[in-house]
């Protein structure tokens, strides 16, 4: 699709010339060139292809006769630097550039999306059968010495396939039509569709388009994490709240960004609360292992989430509301090129009373469980702002901001037949993040993106837990604690990405991170604990994407950390193969060595239980982590079916625990792991309906130096089976239907992680939703209601294991329910 403004291409269609030997007068005197051309449409038939506003900056004087269209045509242009060829019986005019040596022609563009006009990421553009991936803001290039017409074949994930042709010598704004899950109004026929999921085309890279996310089960605050958890890979069952499982990575391990900037986690007890605004969302890229040189430095995985840029024509107010929370966004215009974005949520009432948190306790030696009465109080708030301005040459600039607080606590009692026991515990979590970004396109089509971005987390826990003696009236085995920490994160990042050709496409970027942590951990008004560290590292890349053949992709780079807190220098090297092997079949492997730098160090308590806190290498009892990955996977897609199949084996070295054990003894342990998997995928798109299911085979296992038996055992997160399936039905007018199910076994129990006997209950959780679309013209509006839990399987939520010592002989398991069975209702409203 052609930019409305700034060209205009005339294509001028009639009937063949029947005569032969026709003669060409011309008669013009200083005649702008774009008007003669038209003038010798009218006059002979001909047929041009041309951009108006290029040509009428030069004038032509000519008064001759001319026996061939062609002799004219070549006339016409002599002396200006403008070339023509023909195509299709049209012809084409185009800029020529000078050169001492080869000529070079350049096609430069950007994706949009029809409509709203937002840039889209990371498209999917394939130039005269060469591959290429959009930038940030949508933009790409393509240099050629051959060839002067490009076929052109441009996919966004959620919207419709383009095929066009283009030439140089202008910037191309292509527009793309989303999927009717977006414009209900929009009806294309004839077309294919990438609605739901991307995978395969790069080894580990899941690309999720986010509008699918409110037509499923929990639409609302949750919606892009709900989606997440429906992908072979990421873990779901325990429905962490605070970080995510990537193919057996532990907690800490991999990140979340947003905008650029790191989140950090914001702990929401009943996971229908996520830290990213749904309403902010544009595109979500999961990369689960095997990714390249310039992606940033975690042994885990990554989650890359880009937001909004916000509508530059009209203002849009956006409002949702459900059972839990309000949420708002509005779009403002600034000019034709800027725009403002303001969104907030909040909680206007106490999620939780004491029916919502169930705990139990587990008497070991009479084998009872009893009920304990819980007291919870829950509130969450945050705001986004976003700036964003785009040039003409699909430049963009933005400075995007957040901050986010989290609160919760609980108080629990049991009276019991000798003991009352009590507990109380409280967390408490403020976020900030905010990125600057300036991604400037040259002339010759390369590319420079600018970063400088400061992200930084506090949390505040307590506990206090104590068993009252009825009998004796005598209170023992207390614990009064009190934690901080404090994490953040300041760089600035620079990246060149080179114009494509047929054979290389190399970038390189450079990186400065600056790591602050301090963390404090009081017991019963004693400083037990107190860490203040900083960490500062040096950070370039270098990679080039090498096409060997047509469908044969080679991807070759290495990174270089130099961490200034231990003089220590780090090279990974890293390598892609992506083949495709004919329409439809393609294979790809991936292979690349990792290091992390400020990580989440395990805690084992002397009860038994796990913890995380963030911890920064210092070269001492905390060290650089260390990984391998190793990755394979093939795919199929056909008739708008997708199989894929993906294969891994992680490796990583140096992983710290602090355990305190229950003679008061403690120490900082390194250990090693491992883990590795099968993921299979397979989604089908019929009449407007879409399904997927997915099937996860995993194992991760440890070995640290104070295990009894120096053995592997299982890993806390260890898994063995997931299952996934998701249906997404439009039912009939503006009504559509989905459902999810997830089953996945057990984790290990408690501390016991010697075999896969000791496993906790099985996973299971069917999800149901239904959506309307209002049907108003003007004014866009949903309303829906989503069953969660639909059976009200009682699942255990993974991070809320906890082990409470009665005795020598008794021990009070207390652990908290995930999501029960939960209604939501919503309203969505959209003008």
């Amino acid at each position: 699709m052609i930019q409305k403004t700034g060209f205009l291409l005339i294509y001028i269609f009639s009937i063949s010339l029947t005569l032969s030997g026709q003669a060409y007068e011309t008669n013009y005197k200083n005649q702008p060139l774009n008007k003669l051309l038209i003038d010798l449409r009218a006059r002979y038939d001909l047929h041009f292809s041309f951009d108006d506003q290029l040509l009428s900056a030069y004038s032509v004087t000519i008064s001759e006769k001319f026996s061939s269209p062609k002799d004219l045509i070549n006339d016409i242009l002599k002396g200006y630097p403008l070339d023509w060829e023909m195509v299709a019986g049209v012809f084409v005019i185009f800029p020529t550039e000078e050169t001492t040596t080869q000529q070079q022609y350049i096609i430069k563009g950007q994706t949009l999306e029809k409509g709203s006009g937002e840039p889209l990421p990371f498209s999917h553009v394939l130039v005269n059968s060469h591959p290429f991936v959009t930038d940030l803001n949508g933009f790409f290039s393509y240099t050629s010495t051959e060839d002067s017409v490009f076929e052109t074949k441009v996919s966004h994930l959620g919207c419709f396939i383009l095929d066009t042709t283009l030439t140089p010598g202008w910037f191309h704004k292509i527009y793309l039509t989303p999927s009717p899950y977006k414009l209900a109004e929009i009806k294309i026929k004839d077309n294919r569709l990438e609605r739901a999921v991307q995978m395969g085309e790069t080894p580990g890279l899941i690309k999720l388009n986010s509008y699918i996310a409110g037509y499923l089960p929990g639409n609302g605050d949750n919606a892009v994490f709900n989606l997440l958890r429906l992908q072979p890979g990421i873990v779901a069952a325990g429905e962490q709240p605070n970080d995510l499982i990537l193919w057996g990575s532990y907690e800490g391990t991999s990140r979340v960004t947003f905008d650029g900037f790191t989140i950090w986690g914001l702990k929401n007890f009943n996971d229908n609360i996520s830290v990213i605004n749904p309403f902010l969302t544009k595109d979500v890229e999961i990369f689960k292992g095997g990714y390249e040189a310039s992606k940033e430095d975690v042994v885990g995985g990554l989650v890359s989430i880009t937001g909004n840029t916000g509508n530059r024509s009209d203002t849009e107010v956006h409002f949702f509301i459900n059972n839990q929370t309000v949420n708002g966004m509005a779009e403002i215009p600034l000019s034709s090129k800027s725009s403002l974005l303001l969104a907030s949520r909040h909680t206007y009432y106490n999620l939780f009373d004491a029916e919502d948190v169930p705990l139990s306790a587990l008497n070991e030696s009479e084998n009872l469980r009893y009920k304990i009465d819980v007291k919870p109080d829950y509130r969450f708030s945050d705001v986004n702002a976003k700036y964003s301005w785009h040039g003409d040459d699909g430049s963009l600039f933005y400075i995007s901001l957040l901050g986010a607080s989290d609160d919760f606590a609980y108080t629990a009692r049991q009276e019991r037949l000798r003991n009352i026991i009590y507990q109380k515990k409280s967390e408490s979590n403020k976020q900030g993040g905010a990125s600057l970004f300036w991604g400037k396109n040259t002339a010759t089509g390369n590319r420079s993106n600018l970063k400088i971005a400061w992200s930084a987390l506090r949390s505040d826990y307590n506990i206090n837990r104590y068993i009252n003696n009825i009998r004796f009236n005598f209170t023992y085995n207390g614990i009064d604690e009190e934690a901080t920490t404090m994490v953040g994160e300041l760089s600035a990042n620079y990246q060149y990405i080179f114009s494509g050709n047929k054979t290389h496409q190399p970038s390189l970027g450079l990186s400065g991170i600056y790591n602050h942590l301090n963390i404090s951990d009081d017991s019963s008004d004693v400083k037990y604990f107190s860490s203040s560290i900083t960490g500062s590292r040096l950070t370039g890349f270098i990679q080039d994407k090498i096409f060997i053949q047509q469908g044969l992709e080679l991807t070759p780079g290495f990174r270089v950390n130099h961490y200034l807190l231990t003089n220590s220098t780090y090279i990974d090297p890293r390598l892609k193969l992506e083949w495709k092997i004919k329409p439809g079949l393609k294979m790809n492997a991936a292979w690349g060595s990792y290091h992390q730098f400020l990580i989440k160090s395990s805690i084992l308590d002397a009860s038994g239980n796990y913890n995380y806190t963030w911890a920064l290498a210092n070269g001492d009892d905390v060290r650089v982590l260390s990984s391998q990955h190793w990755v394979a996977g093939a795919s199929y897609s056909k008739n708008s079916l997708l199989l894929n199949i993906n294969g891994y084996y992680k490796s990583m070295t140096d992983f710290p625990r602090y355990v305190r054990f229950s003679n008061k003894e403690e120490a900082v342990y390194l250990g090693q792991g491992f883990s590795y998997g099968l993921d299979l995928f397979i989604k089908k798109n019929f009449n407007g309906h879409t399904f997927w299911t997915s099937y996860s085979l995993s194992r991760a296992e440890e070995l640290f130096p104070y295990f009894p038996q120096q053995k592997y055992r299982r890993a806390p997160h260890d898994q063995r089976h997931e299952i996934k399936l998701a249906t997404l039905i439009h039912l009939f007018n503006n009504f559509h239907f989905s459902t999810t199910y997830i089953f996945g076994t057990g984790f290990p129990l408690y501390s016991n992680y010697i075999s896969d006997k000791y496993t906790e209950s099985d996973y299971s959780r069917l999800d149901m939703g239904l959506v309307y679309r209002l049907p108003f013209r003007n004014v866009r509006g949903e309303v829906g209601l989503s069953l969660l839990n639909t059976l009200d399987h009682n699942n255990i939520k993974y991070s809320s294991f906890e082990r409470i010592p009665l005795d020598q002989l008794n021990t009070a398991y207390i652990d908290a329910e995930a999501v029960g069975f939960t209604p939501l209702l919503f309203f969505k409203i959209e003008f």
